[in-house]
């Protein structure tokens, strides 16, 4: 049975380490300790996690300051749970929050070939907007 939760336990910490390995987005060799999950965390606006009895399969997090704004962030789904409509429904839940919050403006930076999925949800390009990021050396 599937289930979305929105607090984690430090117990869980792991998982949420492998899952992000899993997508890609930390190297094997960086460092994934429980502080940092905390902080990723306890950071979010927003964390969704989405579990098969005690297997994560899926995660979501949304960003803001409260106030006017959200991004939405690290969204996946393990290979093996999608087209199922989980990301879909993260998406869903994770805008539902920000919105009941009194965010009017939710963003996202979509990765290349997921550009359907967010279309799919509500989501429209920005034209005339170029995201950027710096990245210290």
């Amino acid at each position: 049975m599937i289930k979305y939760v929105y607090d984690l336990e430090e117990k869980d910490f792991p998982k949420i380490c492998d899952l992000y390995k899993s997508a890609g987005w930390w190297d094997e060799g960086e460092s994934c300790t429980p502080q940092k999950i905390s902080k990723l965390i306890l950071g979010s606006f927003c964390f969704i996690s989405v579990w098969e009895d005690d297997k994560l399969v899926g995660m979501g997090r949304a960003i803001s300051d409260g106030s006017d704004d959200a991004y939405l962030q690290d969204i996946f789904v393990d290979v093996n749970y999608r087209k199922q409509g989980m990301a879909t429904n993260i998406i869903s839940r994770l805008t539902d929050y920000c919105l009941s919050k009194n965010i009017d403006w939710v963003a996202l930076i979509a990765a290349p070939g997921s550009v359907g999925l967010y279309e799919k949800a509500g989501f429209q390009k920005m034209i005339d907007y170029t995201p950027m990021h710096y990245h210290q050396t």
